[in-house]
């Protein structure tokens, strides 16, 4: 009998999700999920996981999912990552992001009291730390920078984060902060989207003149992984390969596609006036690929360093480099991008 303890994990179906309960199934440890009733299960397919019906807006599910989970596993023990959250800059989704992502966070430390889980770890983001007000470098100490922006996922996920932290008290409670998630996506995101527009020859001529910390998804399950196995109780991670200005991310998409990439970055102080244009078109009819939050974030720089995560936890990223050609070369495979 396996005495490993058992994982536990919402957000199973999203990006991030997959990757890392093929990882822990790789382990040969006993795997539950939660699931709403029409996610798709499919890039899940053959892997033996325990599924669970619910939905992080009802508490009272959470519960059953939970408790059902805790009872299977018993003396081993269970353990919990929760990485459900909604990842949207839309205007129209300011509810429902606090519905999920701070309300769904309330009801899993709830219920993971509730059950005595042997370690809850919160999946937040940088974000939840905010942009650097000066371009330097910020880390796990660093406060809150993200006050008076307005962009609903920053700020719930701070919420949700100040959530967790709270939580350590009476719960072992451990926070990995990721940075922008690339990788190989099975479904049409806004990611693969944008990155075929480019293979198009339809780059952007400009960028915008904030920075973005990249991380590949491999990587970020793995540091998730060690995080769970190795982090400090009540000690947050940053799980970052670097921080690249938007410029030099666009220039390195754009090459990495063969394509001609943006000649300049907007200026800083005209950037303000973009997002103000942006707004009145919002308003109008909703924009998907550049709303307006995004637009505002876009504008930020990004910085963060992961010196802890890499000296407390053996973390070691791959070169973003590689992970986008690795990216390419799959969504390219699977005829989400064409040949080059």
């Amino acid at each position: 009998m396996n005495s490993k303890p058992h994982l536990f994990v919402t957000g199973a179906t999203g990006f991030l999700g997959v990757e890392l309960c093929r990882l822990y199934a790789e382990q040969g440890r006993v795997l539950h999920a939660l699931a709403r009733a029409g996610a798709d299960r499919g890039p899940l397919e053959g892997l033996p996981i325990r599924w669970h019906a619910g939905d992080l807006v009802d508490g009272a599910g959470v519960d059953r999912a939970l408790a059902a989970a805790r009872e299977q596993a018993g003396s081993a023990g269970l353990d919990v990552i929760h990485s459900g959250a909604l990842i949207s800059y839309a205007t129209r989704d300011r509810e429902l992001q606090e519905r999920i992502n701070i309300t769904g966070t309330q009801h899993m430390l709830r219920a993971a009291a509730r059950e005595r889980v042997r370690r809850f770890l919160h999946v937040s983001s940088v974000v939840a730390i905010g942009p650097s007000p000066d371009g330097r470098e910020l880390d796990e100490r660093s406060p809150y920078t993200g006050a008076g922006i307005d962009c609903d996922y920053m700020r719930t996920k701070y919420e949700a984060e100040q959530l967790a932290l709270a939580a350590s008290s009476s719960l072992d409670v451990v926070i990995a902060n990721p940075g922008a998630v690339f990788g190989p996506s099975h479904r049409k995101s806004n990611t693969v989207r944008f990155l075929r527009e480019v293979a198009e020859g339809r780059a952007p001529a400009v960028a915008p003149p904030g920075s973005v910390a990249v991380v590949g998804v491999h990587d970020t399950a793995l540091g998730l992984l060690l995080a769970l196995e190795r982090g400090r109780r009540g000690e947050r991670y940053l799980l970052v390969e670097r921080c690249l200005p938007t410029l030099e991310l666009f220039r390195l998409l754009c090459r990495s596609l063969g394509a001609a990439g943006p000649r300049f970055a907007v200026p800083k102080a005209v950037w303000p006036a973009l997002v103000l244009g942006a707004r009145a078109l919002d308003a109008l009819r909703p924009l998907q690929l550049t709303p307006p939050q995004a637009l505002v974030m876009l504008g930020h720089r990004l910085e963060f360093n992961s010196r802890k995560a890499r000296e407390e936890l053996g973390w070691k990223p791959a070169p973003f480099e590689s992970v986008l050609s690795a990216t390419i070369d799959t969504l390219r495979s699977r005829g989400l991008l064409p040949a080059p």
